[in-house]
């Protein structure tokens, strides 16, 4: 369960995952998470997949060039490895690292193993449908600021220059990266991205620099990080979190071109763009020691700075229409967008988290959510989080009622809201509950059948009459 929850964390701060799947000690496919990001869900590679032995799924692989019969065999790690797989419609390319799922007594009892997705074709065509060729249009903005960066993009990703992209978590920096590696000259060759985070520092100089057998005891020969990018890029996330120690092995290693395996003899050469990613300001960490300032420098000979979702607030809705469209799809749902109240909510919260919690609140929203929009009952999350925040959305309607369950009690406008949370302050679930009241209770006024009162109010007559009850409404 901890290599799981180790994993599923990696994965869900990554929009370049393609798969998921966990293997047993047999070779039987126990759990399959497929693409989801790419828009490719009518591929649908992981189809009939559980409960299979892996060798019968796809005919090219076999005990030798399987990433993860490997593993159960020999318990190692395979990093960014390249394979081609073919189903019945498409022919697929993927980078694939695969991790041993260990007993305590360190036996093997299965393998995980994570796809990246790097090109598709379908059978019978020499069409690539690969969904990098637009990957730019996936940065879905427009914001003055991101637009340029946009452009910038294109033109650094022509050349080979060492590029940091800095960034508050969430912001989309791994995507950025990718565009810089499939718009580049590069993009036939292997994208190996890292967390340097989701490692432990001891095991950071073999996974970079590789292992020659009889190096130490139990050491295979294995490559590294630069030679499984060579003639790609390697995209460094995190990068901050690197012990100092490391930095300025990694830095001996960019200067000179050449890495030499943990107990090797022989210097290897490599051709590798190095991308790296800091969530923290990298020049403050410079000058508190915490990134070597030689090393900055090194992989900083370009910064690109996404900005916080804050302070984007044009992209907020042009987002939420974007992952309404994409949640649509994958989970078969005519979710038509936000309900009024739900609308406030999303352009007056400060998204800390960023355009990755956004995601999130309108994946969760949609599991959640039986009608045509999503309403405030279906981002409760959110609205906790709002309350534990301290914060109040500012409604731009004429008139809210404030700390009343009574529809005919008095009425307060924003001013006088604003009043008030400079004085006294506002019980916010308080707030919230007696608006909803409002707005039923008028609604209810209009029409007294459920199934139109509902409909006035874009939710299922279900949802009404549950509202109905919790409010304590007749």
């Amino acid at each position: 369960m901890d290599y799981l929850k180790e994993v599923n964390r990696i994965i869900s701060s990554s929009d370049s995952v393609a798969g998921l799947m966990v293997v047993n000690k047999e070779g039987i496919v126990e759990y399959y998470k497929p693409c989801s990001n790419f828009g490719l869900d009518e591929i649908e590679f992981g189809k009939n997949v559980r409960g299979k032995y892996l060798l019968d799924v796809y005919k090219e692989i076999t005990t030798d060039n399987s990433t993860v019969m490997k593993t159960l065999k020999t318990g190692q790690v395979t990093i960014g490895q390249q394979q081609t797989l073919t189903t019945d419609q498409f022919q697929l390319t993927i980078s694939s690292t695969t991790y041993p799922i260990l007993d305590q007594d360190g036996s093997i009892q299965g393998a995980i193993d994570v796809a990246r997705l790097l090109d598709h074709k379908k059978i019978g065509s020499n069409e690539n449908v690969n969904p990098h060729l637009s990957i730019l249009d996936d940065i879905v903005t427009r914001n003055e600021e991101m637009v340029r960066l946009k452009r910038i993009v294109q033109e650094v990703a022509k050349n080979n220059s060492p590029t940091m992209i800095c960034g508050e978590t969430g912001t989309g920096k791994e995507l950025v990266a990718e565009a810089l590696h499939m718009l580049s000259n590069r993009k036939n060759k292997p994208f190996i991205s890292q967390n340097c985070a989701a490692i432990p520092a001891n095991l950071l100089e073999s996974l970079f620099f590789g292992t020659e057998k009889g190096g130490f005891t139990g050491a295979e020969s294995r490559k590294g990080l630069f030679e499984l990018a060579d003639g790609g890029t390697l995209f460094l996330d995190e990068v901050n979190s690197m012990d100092v120690s490391m930095q300025a092995k990694l830095l001996k290693v960019l200067e000179e071109q050449k890495v030499r395996r943990v107990g090797g003899k022989e210097d290897i050469r490599f051709d590798v763009r190095i991308v790296s990613a800091s969530n923290e300001n990298p020049e403050m960490l410079a000058s508190q020691g915490k990134l070597r300032s030689d090393f900055y420098y090194r992989i900083s000979v370009v910064k690109l700075l996404l900005p916080p979702l804050r302070e984007r607030p044009e992209d907020i809705l042009l987002l939420t229409e974007h992952f309404i469209k994409v949640y649509n799809q994958k989970m078969n749902k005519h979710i038509k967008g936000l309900s009024q109240m739900t609308l406030h909510l999303f352009t007056e919260w400060k998204w800390p988290g960023n355009i990755r919690e956004l995601k999130n609140t309108i994946e969760s929203a949609f599991n959640m959510e039986d009608g045509d929009f999503i309403t405030l009952d279906s981002v409760q999350d959110l609205l906790q989080k709002i309350e534990e925040d301290g914060a109040v959305a500012r409604y731009t309607q004429n008139t809210v009622p404030v700390n009343s369950t009574k529809s005919d009690d008095i009425i307060f406008s924003p001013e006088a809201i604003k009043k008030l949370l400079a004085t006294n302050g506002v019980n916010l679930k308080q707030m919230m509950e007696d608006y909803e009241t409002f707005i039923l209770s008028e609604a209810l006024k209009q029409d007294r059948k459920l199934a139109k009162v509902a409909a006035r109010l874009s939710i299922s007559p279900q949802k009404l009459q549950y509202r109905m009850e919790k409010l304590n409404l007749k």
